[in-house]
C-alpha cells in the first residue's frame, strides 16, 4: 500500500497505530524528531515481512526529515 514516492496507510490501521514506534513519533512534530533516533529505532526492527509496515513508516520519517532539514 502506498504511493510511488510517499508512504501512507489507511485511517483504521489499528496494527500500525498501536505500534510503540508509531505512537512515539506520531505525537511529535517533524521539527522535534531527531533523524538519528529514527535510524536507531529502525536498526532495532527485525527484518521480517511482519515488520515491513513499521519499516516503511520509519523510512518515510527519515526521508521527510531529510526534506525539511
Amino acid at each position: 500500500m502506498g504511493y510511488e514516492i510517499n508512504w501512507h496507510t489507511s485511517t483504521g490501521n489499528i496494527r500500525l497505530m498501536h505500534n510503540p514506534l508509531y505512537v512515539k513519533y506520531s505525537n511529535t512534530t517533524f521539527g522535534n524528531i531527531q533523524v538519528a533516533d529514527v535510524k536507531t529505532d529502525l536498526n532495532g526492527v527485525l527484518a521480517t515481512a511482519e515488520s515491513a509496515e513499521i519499516c516503511a513508516y520509519l523510512s518515510w520519517l527519515i526521508r521527510t526529515l531529510d526534506l525539511v532539514a
